[in-house]
C-alpha cells in the first residue's frame, strides 16, 4: 500500500511549535483509518532518524496512520534543547496525543525508540483509549541516557552547565536535566502500568544492554512480550531488521 506524508505541527505546554508528520495510507481517508500511532524517536535525534522513519513508514504501508515529531529543539521544533528535562519530553508526547485527539483521533498506541520508549511507558496509563506500548531498544531507566555525557556529567552535577557528544555532534544540556531524570521512578510507573507492551531487545546493543528490557518486563503489571533480535544495531540500520520489526509489530497489533 502507497503511503502519504502530511505535515503538521502543534504547540506543547510551554508555547513551542513541534515539527510533525502523519504517514498514512494514500487509498484511505483519514477518517477511515481504525488506528493511529504516535512514534517517539530516540534521544538527541528527530523525526527523521532511520529507526523511527522507517518503521513509521512500514506500518503506514500496512493501514495503521502513525505521527512523528520532534521533541523541543531537535529536528524542525522550537525550543532550546539545553532547556529540555526527561517531563519536558513527556509533555512533548502529551502535546502530540492532545493533537491527535482534536485533529483526528486519540491515539490507540504509543510507539518508542530508546528514550522515545521509555517516554511512551511513563504516560500510557494516563489515557485510557491507549491499549498498548512498544518500545525498541529502550532504558528502563530515564537516567540510562547520562552514559552520554562523559565528563560533562562531573560539570553538571556541580550544577554547572556542560555540553556532551552524541555521534559527532555537540549538544548544550542544563543541570536540571540531570536531576529530572534521576528523579524520575519508572519501576513504580510500570508497576502501575496495567496495559500491554511489545518489548524488543537487540541482542548486543552498543547503548542498551539487554538488563533493560528484562526490567521493563519484569516492572509491567500488565501483559508483557519481549522478542529479541540478533545480528542488527541500536538504530536497526538495516532494512531487513526494520521491516521484521515491523511485520512483528503489526501481528501484535491485530491481536489486541
Amino acid at each position: 500500500m502507497k503511503t502519504r506524508s502530511i505535515k503538521c505541527n502543534f504547540k506543547n505546554s510551554r508555547g513551542n511549535s513541534l515539527d510533525a508528520r502523519l504517514d498514512m495510507p494514500v487509498d484511505i481517508d483519514d477518517t477511515d483509518i481504525d488506528t493511529f500511532i504516535i512514534f517517539c524517536h530516540c534521544f538527541t535525534c528527530t523525526k527523521e532518524t532511520i529507526t523511527t522513519f522507517r518503521l513509521s513508514r512500514l506500518l503506514a504501508e500496512y493501514g495503521y496512520a502513525v505521527l512523528r515529531f520532534d521533541f523541543t529543539g531537535l529536528g524542525n521544533s522550537e525550543g532550546e534543547f539545553s532547556s529540555t528535562t526527561f517531563s519536558t519530553t513527556r509533555d512533548d508526547l502529551q502535546s502530540a496525543i492532545n493533537f491527535l485527539e482534536k485533529n483526528y483521533q486519540p491515539p490507540a498506541f504509543l510507539m518508542g525508540h530508546s528514550l522515545g520508549g521509555t517516554t511512551t511507558l511513563s504516560v500510557a496509563q494516563d489515557y485510557d483509549y491507549i491499549k498498548g506500548v512498544v518500545t525498541v531498544a529502550s532504558p528502563s531507566e530515564p537516567d540510562h541516557v547520562l552514559h552520554h555525557f562523559g565528563h560533562a556529567l562531573t560539570l553538571l552535577e556541580q550544577n554547572i552547565a556542560a555540553s556532551f557528544e552524541v555521534a559527532g555532534q555537540y549538544y548544550d544540556i542544563k543541570p536540571g536535566f540531570v536531576k529530572d531524570v534521576r528523579n524520575n521512578d519508572m519501576q513504580s510507573c510500570l508497576l502501575a502500568l496495567e496495559k500491554p507492551v511489545l518489548i524488543f531487545n537487540i541482542e548486543n546493543d552498543a547503548l542498551v544492554n539487554e538488563s533493560n528490557a528484562k526490567e521493563i518486563q519484569q516492572w509491567v503489571k500488565g501483559e508483557t512480550t519481549l522478542i529479541n533480535l540478533k545480528n542488527t544495531d541500536h538504530l536497526l540500520s538495516d532494512r531487513q531488521s526494520s521491516s521484521h520489526v515491523a511485520h512483528q509489530i503489526i501481528n501484535w497489533l491485530e491481536k489486541r
